[in-house]
């Protein structure tokens, strides 16, 4: 749902139907967001902001790429590896 969405929003993302699709897709997006961290408990909620942290990094990835800007593509790297680095330690220190 969530692809089929994003891609008639880039074929037809033209006026009043593509704000609509944009609003949709943010929806959508946010539910994921909440189902995904709906569900932790309060001693694995610092794994939970590791694995946050890292997604930031992999949006930065993707707008480095987006942007053609390589500096924004190294750091967002550098920001997704670390925090994927960080939640794996984490989650072997707390048997999970």
């Amino acid at each position: 749902t969530f692809f089929g969405l994003m891609g008639y929003f880039l074929v037809c993302g033209e006026g009043d139907l593509g704000v609509q699709l944009l609003w949709a897709v943010a929806a959508l997006s946010m539910f994921m967001g909440w189902h995904l961290v709906g569900s932790v408990g309060g001693g694995d909620m610092p794994v939970c902001i590791t694995v946050l942290n890292s997604y930031s990094g992999w949006a930065l990835v993707a707008e480095g790429f987006l942007l053609q800007s390589t500096a924004l593509t190294i750091v967002g790297s550098l920001i997704g590896f670390s925090g994927a680095i960080l939640t794996k330690i984490m989650c072997d220190a707390m048997n999970r």
